[in-house]
């Protein structure tokens, strides 16, 4: 996987903390510095678990490290198959956001982020999608750094969780199907780019 993909991988990842931050900001305003400090650790918290989902689904998949799959029909089977498995957990977590997203009342169920530990266990929560895409990532060939897959998440989703602070804090509404939706589109390119075009 290129860095390029990881970082439209972090991009999708990233809405759902920017339309939960900005819930939780627009209902408790809270300081600039620490909505930064919040969205810090709940894109550290991501970027661990996308780290492990990817370390186990490495572990899980059916292509031995020593089957080159173009020369062997059996590996060329097992990659096959490890490419579903990596197709279905992307599609299971674009299904889980278009069910949020199809709800008639999109509105986020606001948190006190005023403090940490909040701020950490609503990281965990964001988190479930970012394991099971690490997962699904781990069913691929991966850059041997790990660096490359959770230095993007980190970034980007700091900087769109710290976005939703910021919106919320100043009382803008946001369209929160809208991101959702644009999550799916790209988790889905993703998932086809990678089962059907390697």
């Amino acid at each position: 996987m290129s860095l390029i993909e990881f970082i439209i991988l972090a991009i999708a990842l990233s809405f759902e903390a920017l339309v939960v931050m900005h819930g939780c900001a627009l209902k408790n305003k809270i300081p600039l510095t620490k909505g930064m400090a919040e969205s810090v650790l709940v894109a550290l918290v991501n970027a661990v678990l996308l780290i492990v989902g990817i370390w186990i689904g490495s572990k899980l998949k059916f292509t031995p490290s020593g089957i080159d799959p173009e020369t062997s029909s059996t590996g060329s089977l097992l990659a096959d198959t490890d490419g579903l498995v990596y197709l279905g957990l992307l599609i299971l977590v674009a299904v889980r956001l278009l069910f949020r997203s199809g709800r008639k009342s999109r509105q986020v169920q606001p948190y006190d982020i005023s403090r940490y530990s909040t701020a950490l266990l609503l990281g965990v929560a964001l988190g479930i999608n970012t394991l099971i895409v690490g997962l699904a990532v781990g069913f691929r060939p991966v850059m041997s750094n790990l660096w490359a897959a959770s230095v993007p998440l980190f970034v980007i989703m700091t900087l769109m969780a710290f976005l939703g602070v910021m919106l919320g804090r100043s009382g803008k509404e946001i369209r929160a199907r809208r991101y959702t939706l644009f999550a799916v589109l790209f988790l889905l390119a993703f998932a086809l780019k990678g089962a059907f075009w390697g």
